[in-house]
């Protein structure tokens, strides 16, 4: 089973998240520029939600986003990322399409994004047939808690039980090396995200490719 990141690992939503945040935000509260200064990398919507109305003064710390604001930003979101400047990785749709080949591969989603807002981010590049299914940042916004749940819809998919290294979970943050080593799982990074190749590295992935620009070389640092 394979595991893919969105954000800066399939690609680029050039901004739609943080713009329809910012357009809830203002739109409910009359707030200006709710996400300033907050670094998304690695983090879970939720996670984004919570730190915005913090940093706003509207909730104190560990308060769960309002729906209100959530079913806002879901409904502003396709309109975002429909917009420029949102783009593909380097070498995805070779890569999912080589992996399409390959038999008894599964391949889903891991990501923070809630699972509407991923579907729409994937769905605008024809990414979506790929995907059997995923565990979202609506599932629970602590990213290292998503493995397990990603684990648990495989098995309802298939009836099979993946485990440790039957599964990798590919990804361009420290975050998605890491978040599934509870659960024993290999880690592909991909240096294609804001995160440095060398901290990357430092966080000893089983792999670690600078994009999937090269298919075989994805393919082998994938598979194994």
């Amino acid at each position: 089973m394979v595991l893919f990141d969105v954000d800066h690992t399939l690609l680029a939503a050039g901004g739609a998240g943080f713009r329809a945040m910012d357009r809830a935000f203002r739109e409910l509260y009359g707030v200006e520029s709710a996400t300033r200064g907050i670094v998304p990398d690695g983090k879970t919507d939720p996670m984004l939600f919570s730190e915005a109305l913090v940093r706003c003064r509207l909730a104190p710390v560990g308060a769960p986003p309002p729906p209100e604001l959530v079913a806002r930003y879901e409904s502003l979101f396709a309109e975002e990322m429909a917009a420029p400047p949102a783009a593909l990785m380097p070498g995805v749709c070779e890569l999912l399409d080589a992996l399409s080949e390959v038999p008894r591969v599964l391949v889903g989603l891991l990501t923070g994004n809630l699972e509407r807002t991923a579907n729409i981010k994937v769905a605008a590049f024809d990414l979506d047939r790929h995907f059997a299914f995923g565990a979202y940042g609506s599932d629970d916004e602590d990213r290292y808690r998503l493995p397990p749940v990603a684990l648990v819809r495989a098995r309802e998919a298939t009836g099979i039980a993946f485990e440790g290294r039957d599964t990798v979970i590919v990804g361009d943050s420290v975050h998605d090396v890491l978040c599934g080593r509870g659960v024993g799982v290999r880690a592909v990074a991909v240096a294609t995200g804001k995160t440095t190749p060398a901290t990357l590295a430092e966080a000893a992935p089983d792999a670690l490719v600078p994009d999937f620009s090269d298919t075989a070389a994805g393919l082998r640092a994938i598979l194994g």
